[in-house]
């Protein structure tokens, strides 16, 4: 039989705590020894069992310290029987001479022997057969000390018997108890060590997962920043191309492409909400919107899809004008819209896919809106209908269609974050309806910020901007002039620490990502000049497309005024001048 290292270690313990106790019981019987027989004889016992038990303690404490080398279990176990087997049968014979000398009485007698019995039958015992050696030789000296005296005192052997019998009983369940101890003991070392492991994992799985995240950090901050790039070109062309006077046609394909640019540029930005809606830190950006115009322009761009698959899409917007323009973030119901849509889409094999909008004053002043997208596909089984809900979870044609399980779970987060609610329902005469309903502030006295700066606005602004890239610094070219500015651009951060110093400028605009000098540097070296010369501080914008929470903090925490996100958003672009120019006045 083979013995685990724990199993080893427990009952090396268990032999270790007892040592005290039988030291104790052999210093109480060598003492009776001496009162009966003399010194002689105490010393002659007490010599044995104490060299007998200090064998077993190198014993035991070599199985506590090694109890994993190869039979270690079985060493232990055989050599604690053959020194229990040796103690037993010395206390026996011990016994056995005391009484062939008669020097003392049965009574006296009788007690040595029944308490080197309990001292051997009470000790700890790996197996059974340690506990009979232990036992046997001790009962079988009483036994034949009753066949030789019971005429002279029948009661007290018979009462010994009794408590001889009484003491065996007792001790064996005494070792039964023990060996049910060392067996808790062994689990409970085992379940410790799988917990130990178990926490291990969990921490090598958190670690690994930290990794993961920053992994997905960085992954997100360089899509954000690879497409936020380019699609700062196409929005800001598309804007001053609006600006200009076309012929009706191109005026439309221009406001088709800003639409559809913008579309995209709110569908990045969701995407990247995602990290934020599994961790439930959804923020919420309010803002006048026409809702009635964001439908149907995401009705517009998607109608080309729409006909390439033989379907027709119709938009139905139920309620008065100045109800649908309401204070709510616009690119969250957009993303849900375009989800429900993009899905219908999907589903529809032919027919009508609808949008249907209702506006209705609800109270206190609020505006109650009901967004719905008919499809006429398969529909949504009604015990299906809470799951298509979850991450990663979707019925068989959703599957099939090629989706990931993801988009109505963001829906659903977004929505929530808007105080309302999503669900889905059966169309009729098949089909699904996906609805969800929000209540909003009115807008409708909400005025629109100017995209412009007024032609008597004041002298001019003189503004720095630094950009590596040049398509975005031909873009700044051709936008800045609108607002009354005069325009200097450099390629780096470098470059604009030189130009700071040598010229007086209302603001700067600063890209983060740029060779030679970076951004974030380049606005801690002139934060730095600024407190050495004692110049007055300039207004620095950081114009860039790495806009993640930890990113706006470590440009604010080298000295940045504030953050300008790409594609450059107008109005914010506007404050920002207006700014500079409210700092000039006040110089």
């Amino acid at each position: 039989m083979s013995y685990s290292s724990e199993y080893v270690r427990a009952y090396a313990g268990q032999y270790r705590d007892m040592f005290a106790v039988r030291i104790a019981s052999i210093v109480a019987i060598v003492a009776l020894i001496a009162w009966l027989k003399g010194p002689v004889w105490a010393a002659g016992f007490g010599v044995v069992q104490l060299a007998l038990y200090s064998v077993l303690w190198t014993v035991v404490s070599r199985a506590r310290t090694a109890p994993d080398r190869p039979a270690a279990g079985l060493t232990l176990k055989r050599s604690t029987e053959l020194i229990t087997f040796l103690l037993a049968s010395h206390n026996a014979v011990f016994v056995f001479a005391a009484w062939q000398t008669d020097v003392i009485r049965l009574p006296p007698l009788l007690l040595l022997l029944v308490g080197n019995l309990v001292v051997g039958a009470l000790q700890v015992h790996m197996s059974r057969l340690s506990f009979a050696v232990a036992v046997i030789p001790p009962s079988l000296l009483i036994g034949l000390i009753a066949w030789h005296e019971a005429a002279s005192d029948p009661v007290l052997l018979g009462s010994t018997a009794l408590f001889v019998v009484g003491v065996v009983a007792a001790a064996s369940r005494q070792a039964l108890s023990d060996r049910q101890t060392v067996d808790l003991v062994v689990d409970l070392t085992a379940r410790s060590e799988a917990l130990e492991r178990a926490l291990q994992d969990a921490e090598g799985q958190r670690v690994a997962a930290e990794r993961a995240n920053q992994t997905k950090s960085r992954f997100l901050a360089m899509i954000s920043h690879d497409v936020r790039t380019p699609l700062n070109v196409i929005l800001g062309i598309t804007e001053v191309l609006k600006r200009r006077k076309r012929p009706a046609a191109e005026a439309g394909m221009i406001t088709d492409m800003a639409d559809a640019g913008g579309l995209l540029m709110r569908l990045l930005n969701g995407a990247l909400d995602l990290s934020r809606i599994e961790s439930g830190q959804v923020d919420v950006r309010l803002a006048p919107v026409d809702i009635r115009a964001r439908v149907e322009a995401v009705a517009r761009v998607w109608r080309t899809q729409a006909g390439e698959q033989g379907l027709t899409l119709t938009v139905q917007c139920d309620g008065a004008p100045e109800h649908f323009r309401v204070l709510t973030d616009e690119a969250r119901i957009e993303q849900v819209l375009i989800n429900l849509l993009s899905n219908a889409l999907k589903m529809t094999p032919s027919g009508t896919v609808a949008i249907v909008v209702r506006a209705r004053p609800g109270a206190s002043g609020a505006i109650d809106l009901t967004f719905e997208v008919h499809d006429q596909g398969p529909g949504v089984p009604e015990d299906q209908r809470e799951r298509i809900f979850q991450p990663f979870e979707q019925l068989e044609d959703g599957r099939s269609a090629g989706g990931a399980g993801l988009g109505l779970a963001i829906c659903r987060a977004s929505v929530r974050a808007l105080g309302g609610t999503l669900g889905v329902r059966d169309a009729k005469p098949r089909g699904s309806i996906f609805w969800f309903r929000i209540s909003a502030p009115s807008a409708t006295d909400a005025s629109p910020q100017p995209d412009t700066a007024p032609a008597d606005a004041g002298p001019r602004l003189s503004v720095l901007a630094a950009e590596d890239h040049p398509a975005n610094r031909k873009l700044l070219s051709l936008l800045l002039p609108n607002f009354g500015v005069d325009l200097t651009l450099v390629e780096n951060g470098a470059e604009a620490v030189a130009a700071v110093a040598s010229g007086k400028f209302d603001l700067v605009l600063m890209d983060a990502m740029m060779p030679v000098m970076d951004g974030v540097e380049a606005v801690r070296t002139i934060r730095a000049e600024e407190a050495a010369s004692g110049r007055s501080r300039r207004l620095i914008n950081m114009l860039t497309a790495n806009v993640f929470e930890e990113d706006i903090a470590r440009y604010m925490a080298a000295g940045a005024d504030g953050v300008l996100k790409k594609p450059i958003d107008l109005p914010a672009l506007h404050a920002v001048l207006g700014e500079a120019a409210a700092a000039r006045m006040r110089r």
